[in-house]
C-alpha cells in the first residue's frame, strides 16, 4: 500500500510540473506574440506615418508649383523647381522633387498627331539616334501602333497574338513606362545608364533620362520646354544640324530663360522653322517625386499632375505610394 502511495505521490508530482512548463511555456509563447504584435503595430504605425509624410512633402511641393507667379515662363531657377528636404529631430526625413513634363519627350505624343514643323515620330528617331539606337525604326514603328487607336498598322493586334503570351495591344497612350517593355522590339537594355564619354559625344546620349510617359489623354502632344529640356531632347526636336543653334540656345537661357519663342527665334533664327509647334516656354504637365524615410523603412509618393495655364490650379493625373 504504502508503495501505491508513494506512486500516486510520484506522478501527481511529475503532472504537476508539467503543468508548470506547460503554464510557463504558454506565458513565455504568449509574451513574446505580445511583443510581436507589439513591434508589427508599431512598425505599421510607422509606415503609415512616412505615408503621411511622403504625402504631405509631396503636397507641400505641389502648392509651390501652384504658386509660381509666372505661369507663361517655366524654369529650373524657380521655386518648384528646387528639391524640397527636411529632417526631424526624431530622426524622420523627407525629400520632395518637381519636374516639368517639357524637359522629357513624352512617348505618348505618338498617340496623336499635330500640325507642328517636325511630327513627334520624327523627333523620337533622331532622339534615339542620339541616345545610342542606331536603328529605332523597328521600336518606333511598333510603338506608334501600340499607342495609336486605329488597327491599321505592321504591329497591331495581329501581330501580338502570335507568340508564347499573346495578348491585345491597348491602343491607347502608355499609363507607366513599364508598359514600354510590352512593345515589340523593346527591352530593359535600352533604358540602361549610358555614361556620356565627354561634351562632344553626340550619340551618347541617356534614353531613360531624356523620355517620360505621362499617363494622359492628349488632343496635342506634350510640347518640350525650351528653358529646361536637355541637350538630346533639343537635339531630337531640331535634328543633327542644328548642334550649333541648340548650343546657342543653351548657353543662352544659363544668362536668362526664354520668356517667348520670339525672344528664343531672335537669338537663333535658324531654330524657327525647325521648331515652330513643338516647343513652348512653360509646361502644364509636371511629375512630382517623394520620399519620407526613418532608419531602414521609407515610404514614397510618385504623382502626375495638371496645373491650368491660367489659375495655376493643380489637378492630379496619378498618384502612386510605394514603400519599402
Amino acid at each position: 500500500m504504502p508503495r501505491r502511495v508513494a506512486a500516486r505521490s510520484g506522478m501527481a508530482l511529475i503532472l504537476t510540473l508539467a503543468a508548470i512548463v506547460l503554464a510557463a511555456g504558454l506565458a513565455l509563447f504568449l509574451q513574446a506574440r505580445a511583443v510581436a504584435l507589439s513591434r508589427a503595430e508599431q512598425s505599421e504605425l510607422l509606415r503609415d506615418r512616412l505615408r503621411l509624410a511622403a504625402a504631405e512633402a509631396a503636397r507641400e511641393a505641389l502648392w509651390t508649383l501652384a504658386s509660381d507667379e509666372d505661369l507663361q515662363v517655366d524654369h529650373l531657377g524657380e521655386d518648384w523647381a528646387s528639391p524640397r528636404e527636411t529632417a526631424g529631430e526624431d530622426g524622420l526625413s523627407t525629400w520632395a522633387l518637381v519636374e516639368d513634363a517639357g524637359r522629357f519627350f513624352n512617348w505618348n505624343n505618338l498617340s496623336v498627331s499635330n500640325r507642328a514643323t517636325r511630327a513627334p515620330r520624327d523627333i523620337l528617331l533622331d532622339l534615339m539616334t542620339f541616345c545610342g539606337d542606331f536603328t529605332p525604326v523597328v521600336r518606333v514603328d511598333a510603338l506608334e501602333d501600340f499607342v495609336d487607336a486605329d488597327g491599321e498598322g505592321s504591329y497591331e493586334a495581329d501581330f501580338y497574338r502570335i507568340g508564347e503570351t499573346p495578348f491585345q495591344p491597348p491602343n491607347r497612350g502608355l499609363w507607366a513606362p513599364a508598359e514600354l517593355l510590352r512593345v515589340h522590339a523593346f527591352s530593359a537594355d535600352l533604358f540602361r545608364p549610358r555614361p556620356r564619354s565627354g561634351p562632344d559625344d553626340l550619340f551618347g546620349g541617356d534614353l531613360a533620362a531624356s523620355t517620360v510617359a505621362v499617363p494622359m489623354a492628349l488632343e496635342a502632344p506634350i510640347p518640350v520646354n525650351v528653358n529646361t529640356a536637355g541637350r538630346d531632347v533639343l537635339m531630337g526636336v531640331t535634328g543633327l544640324q542644328q548642334e550649333a543653334a541648340v548650343r546657342a540656345v543653351l548657353a543662352l537661357r544659363q544668362v536668362q530663360p526664354f520668356e517667348s519663342l520670339a525672344m528664343m527665334f531672335m537669338a537663333s533664327p535658324e531654330l524657327a522653322a525647325a521648331l515652330e509647334g513643338s516647343v513652348g516656354t512653360a509646361s502644364s504637365c509636371f511629375r512630382v517625386r517623394a520620399r519620407a524615410a526613418m532608419g531602414d523603412v521609407h515610404r514614397s509618393v510618385l504623382a502626375w499632375v495638371e496645373r491650368d495655364a491660367k489659375s495655376g490650379d493643380i489637378r492630379i493625373l496619378q498618384w502612386v505610394e510605394e514603400g519599402g
